[in-house]
């Protein structure tokens, strides 16, 4: 028996070899070494994707092993320097892959997991310094694939007494797929409300009396803004985003511009990892009081380096496109159609906009150390399925399904307090696309279908989900077959 299961290992590992479609890179400079069991090729074979999937399966199998003869050879490999990425020492792809390295890496004691005020692992945090409450990103970010959302047994229940649930705010982890255009689209929406306001300081100060004016980027409206001839603002009309107009596509509440402030957050909160960056200005409540290069002081200094921080935050950004899964049925064609306008109809999309023009799909890292910008081209580079343009022409279009802005969701969704000024009841759009494989749904994960989510809207979306809740069951199935179709591309993984 122990004969053919290590012959069987043996003859797994040979196959995977042959089979695996991107070879390791070579090691440079000292820099982590790209494993080659990532890529962001897609194989329309399934046949082929199966072997693919073993090939990986038994590449990240060997490095165990390797792990096991040569203990810290796993943490070794995924160690990047920023200057080496700055430097073009790495290709876009082998970027992809030592992100995914990262994102899929067990973290240990020994590479800084936790720190001295933490407990070792925490269901329920105490404030907002932390679980911390899993060891991989992958064990909460799995669901239909790479960066995807969790199970509510993956919920993270923040900012709380450390002992009860009650006390807490239940966040689900949401899905990541196409980050990186979703942060792109936000940025050129904040420039855009960023012109609206230096053009009304500009004309008050002209005219030597307040100027007000809309505001709206990339057709939506996000209240008013009043300028005065001082150059004050009156930001009290602003609805939806911050009174600073920079739009915050990521997290429940909107609180993260960007990818990296994403990653530096969630590396501390959800692993007790701390970035060099964010242990050099991160406040004492955030990262720990013991100061120094080890502020939470587990006596590990340099637990993320800044490449590492950069690859991660370049393997989230390359996430492919959610897709739309056409069904075969004929039937069932027809009322995807039908659920589609029904969609606009019931109001849905006033704030779940269907699609957002984006006019750049050039990802560009800007260097904390000085040296040159990361960019990649997501149209050229990313996962696949890429974003591409219109077949008839026109711009770059993002199916978003989402506004990426505030609105007030009702009591009946309003949490106990306010997280970080955000009121209770006040929510982020969260986005459509992929939503088929990101189950359960809404922020603290208590709607297990689609369904169940409508029907807990209130506030802003009152109107929609009462017009939802009159439908006949046939014409509920209707748009229920619509949001089905919003998913993401068949692809086979081994965990």
């Amino acid at each position: 028996m122990r004969r053919s299961l290590v012959l069987s290992l043996v003859a797994t590992t040979l196959v995977a070899c042959a089979l695996d479609p991107t070879p390791t890179p070579t090691a440079q400079k000292g820099t982590a070494r790209a494993l080659g069991v990532y890529t962001t090729n897609l194989d329309p074979d399934l046949e082929r994707q199966a072997y693919d999937a073993l090939a990986r399966d038994a590449q990240r199998r060997e490095h165990r092993f390797l792990d096991a003869a040569d203990p810290g050879h796993l943490a070794r490999s995924i160690r990047v320097e920023q200057s080496d990425l700055e430097a073009g020492a790495h290709s876009p792809e082998e970027i992809f892959q030592l992100g995914a390295q990262i994102f899929h890496a067990t973290f240990t004691l020994e590479m800084g997991y936790g720190g001295k005020d933490l407990p070792h692992l925490a269901r329920f945090h105490a404030g907002r310094r932390g679980g911390p409450d899993a060891m991989r990103c992958d064990s909460c970010h799995w669901r239909g694939g790479p960066g995807g959302a969790g199970d509510a047994a993956d919920n993270a229940y923040l900012d709380g007494d450390g002992d009860r649930q009650s006390s807490a705010l239940a966040r689900n982890p949401p899905s990541l797929v196409g980050a990186g255009l979703v942060e792109l689209v936000a940025r050129e929406m904040s420039a855009e409300l960023g012109r609206a306001r230096e053009a009304l300081v500009a004309r008050a100060k002209a005219e030597g009396k307040p100027a007000r004016g809309p505001l709206v980027a990339k057709g939506v409206a996000f209240g008013e803004l009043e300028a005065r001839p001082d150059g004050r603002l009156d930001g009290t009309s602003v609805l939806g985003v911050d009174t600073d107009l920079v739009v915050k596509p990521f997290g429940w509440k909107g609180h993260f511009a960007s990818l990296r402030d994403v990653v530096e957050d969630e590396l501390n909160v959800h692993h007790g990892m701390q970035s060099t960056w964010l242990v050099a200005h991160g406040d004492p409540a955030r990262v720990g009081a013991f100061g120094g290069t080890d502020p939470d002081g587990d006596g590990i200094t340099d637990e993320v380096r800044e490449g590492q921080v950069t690859a991660l935050v370049l393997f989230l950004a390359m996430q492919e496109v959610p897709v739309t899964d056409t069904p075969v049925d004929q039937d069932h064609v027809v009322a995807l159609g039908k659920g589609e306008a029904r969609f606009q109809a019931l109001g849905c999309a006033t704030c779940h906009v269907p699609s957002l023009t984006l006019e750049s799909a050039v990802y560009s890292l800007p260097s904390r150390e000085g040296g040159a910008p990361i960019r990649v081209d997501l149209q050229k580079d990313a996962a696949l399925p890429r974003i591409a343009p219109p077949f008839d022409g026109g711009p770059l279009r993002l199916y978003l399904y989402s506004d990426l802005k505030r609105h007030d969701m009702g009591p009946g969704l309003a949490e106990r307090e306010a997280d970080r000024a955000v009121r209770p009841g006040t929510f982020l759009t969260r986005p459509l696309w992929g939503i088929a494989r990101s189950r359960p749904y809404l922020h603290d994960a208590r709607a297990p279908t689609l369904e169940d989510a409508i029907l807990l809207h209130g506030g802003e979306a009152q109107a929609a989900r009462d017009a939802f809740a009159a439908l006949s069951e046939p014409e509920r199935g209707e748009l229920r077959v619509f949001l089905t179709s919003l998913t993401r591309a068949r692809r086979l993984s081994v965990p």
